[in-house]
């Protein structure tokens, strides 16, 4: 009698194993469920692009902040210097360009001048000759109105190359002038640089940044979590992916809004993962490790999930854990 109950138990244990393993089967063809799901938003990570002293840091953790307004101001003296230092030296290589066109201007007024004498020395040169031929003048005049037209000539050799220098000066003198504006610009952009504001609305992260500390350039300071993108990201088996379609109906059961299902829509299903990042193109995949210490696990690849219905009084914080359905 013993022995026949201990057989039906067993079987008894035996069939209800495989029966629940039927319905768990069973179960990928009607839903997908996930307990590995994070609650992400688009951060922004705010950093100077300028190295100094933070002079102003009117915001703190957590606050709300909207597009546009100051975060914190990096030390603006040093900048400001340095853009009237600037502006001084282009001020300087505006009037050397300047007088280096007038000296173009004269340069030329002097050519007009030689050509001008020029012309008197070669008619007063053919004049001469003529009388001289006509035995009304000594060869001696000639002679000395041959002398006058070569000095007229060497003064127009000489004022068009003083013309040619002049010009040549002008263009070291613009030259001069565009790298002066270049670097009053530079200054400039370095001293707007010196605000920083929020380039979206958000709220931040907490922060260690103090008035007075020295930050250097690109070294983040404030990460700002945006309101733009807040999104599911849930770990899915890839027994699911043949079923998995954007567009589908998700409920979602949120760790900081508890015993309280909100509707969600699949947005997008990663198309691949990696199990370690491999090459610096591959470490842009998504990695999600297959196997524990001890066991093999099945691949798990991220699926998006938007809450488009969620209502206005539930606050979302990124990192978050939740546990989500996704109805096939």
């Amino acid at each position: 009698m013993l022995k026949w109950i201990e057989d039906h138990v067993v079987r008894a244990v035996l069939g209800a194993a495989l029966l629940l393993w039927l319905l768990y089967e069973l179960t990928a063809l009607v839903f997908a469920y996930a307990g590995d799901v994070r609650v992400v938003a688009a951060l922004v990570t705010v950093a100077p692009e300028i190295s100094g002293p933070i002079s102003a840091l009117p915001v703190r953790p957590d606050e709300a902040v909207a597009a546009g307004q100051a975060l914190l101001t990096i030390e603006p003296r040093p900048f400001a210097i340095a853009v009237a230092t600037a502006s001084a030296a282009r001020d300087v290589a505006q009037r050397q360009h300047d007088l280096a066109q007038a000296a173009v201007a004269e340069a030329d007024a002097a050519i007009s001048q030689a050509q001008a004498r020029l012309t008197d020395a070669q008619q007063e040169l053919t004049r001469e000759q003529a009388l001289a031929r006509s035995g009304y003048a000594p060869v001696e005049r000639e002679q000395d109105a041959q002398r006058d037209q070569i000095v007229a000539q060497g003064e127009l050799l000489r004022a068009q190359a003083a013309a040619a220098v002049a010009r040549r000066l002008v263009d070291v003198r613009k030259a001069e002038l565009d790298a002066a504006q270049e670097v009053l610009d530079s200054a400039a952009y370095n001293l707007s640089r010196t605000q920083i504001a929020a380039p979206m609305a958000g709220r931040l992260a907490p922060f260690e940044a103090r008035p007075g500390d020295n930050i250097a350039a690109r070294q983040p300071v404030l990460v700002l979590v945006t309101d733009a993108d807040w999104r599911l990201v849930a770990n899915v088996g890839e027994r699911h992916l043949k079923r998995l379609r954007p567009g589908q109906t998700a409920w979602v059961l949120l760790g900081s809004d508890p015993w309280r299902l909100h509707r969600g829509r699949v947005r997008s299903v990663a198309p691949a993962v990696l199990s370690a990042p491999v090459t610096a193109t591959e470490a842009v995949v998504p990695i999600v490790p297959p196997e524990t210490d001890w066991i093999r696990l099945p691949q798990h690849f991220p699926v998006e999930i938007t809450l488009p219905d969620l209502p206005p009084d539930v606050r979302l914080f990124h990192g978050a854990t939740a546990r989500v359905v996704i109805w096939f």
